[in-house]
């Protein structure tokens, strides 16, 4: 998908003004698109995908849940079960149309949203002078975590770090902690650091991010183009979001530049 990838970046950059939010501008148009490819959904029908994962993301924000926020919600999975489920994604093999389905919206609401945190934490700590890109999008995820940790329910007693945990305990892990713990990482931002210990932002064991190499590929060829074009963010407090699980810039200010002949 790497030629593609790029073409999409490369079309929304050029679209740009000459100051715009790379948030809602840029990084999350982009990586919307990268997975309504992936699914093989219509470009017509991306505006959808928003309206599938806003009620998501607010119903998982930390705060107090009310009676509109869950109706939001059910209304949104509603519409979504509708809508994928007329969809050929992962349809086939072994799997039920619950798990199918349930597949198609972490796909979509990880796919969109933790991508775009990636990219515009990307774009902060971009150097024109560093050239192992690949590295900086790998510290990026370590040290800004797109997600900052998930819910787990425990399936058996287990004692981790001097602390007994009974069976069907729930849990959040906080993958942001473990990757920036001092026995393990120095704190410095390291595109050049090894990749042995691995980080926990993408997860680990069985619950790894499906889309991990995907999002790789994407922050790299984002990062190509941004510096290709002496990109940059223009100078002002960046405000982060506030989310329990989300974390990265709710607002970007840059300037795009332009492609270099």
């Amino acid at each position: 998908m790497a030629d593609s990838i790029r073409e999409r970046a490369r079309l929304l950059l050029d679209e740009l003004p000459e100051e715009a939010d790379f948030v809602s501008g840029f990084a999350a148009p982009f990586a919307l698109g990268v997975v309504g490819d992936v699914l093989g959904v219509p470009e017509a029908d991306f505006p959808l995908f928003r309206e599938f994962t806003a009620p998501v993301l607010e119903l998982t924000s930390g705060e107090e849940v009310s009676e509109r926020v869950l109706g939001s919600y059910f209304a949104a999975m509603n519409e979504f079960c509708a809508y994928f489920g007329r969809s050929d994604a992962f349809r086939g093999g072994q799997l039920s149309e619950q798990e199918r389905l349930s597949l198609c919206l972490a796909v979509v609401v990880a796919g969109t949203d933790s991508t775009t945190n990636l990219l515009s934490s990307t774009l902060l700590r971009l150097d024109p002078r560093e050239r192992r890109l690949g590295g900086v999008v790998e510290e990026v995820v370590r040290l800004d975590a797109p997600f900052i940790g998930f819910f787990r329910t425990t399936t058996c007693p287990v004692t981790t770090g001097g602390v007994k945990i009974a069976e069907g305990e729930h849990l959040f892990l906080d993958y942001a902690a473990g990757n920036r713990d001092p026995k393990v990482f120095t704190e410095d931002f390291d595109p050049g650091r090894p990749s042995v210990p691995g980080h926990l932002g993408f997860g680990h064991g069985p619950h790894y991010c499906l889309g991990a190499q995907l999002a790789r590929l994407e922050g790299t060829i984002v990062a190509e183009e941004l510096l290709d074009r002496s990109a940059e963010p223009v100078e002002q407090p960046v405000r982060l979001r506030r989310h329990l699980i989300s974390h990265g810039p709710a607002e970007l200010r840059f300037r795009p530049g332009r492609r270099r002949a």
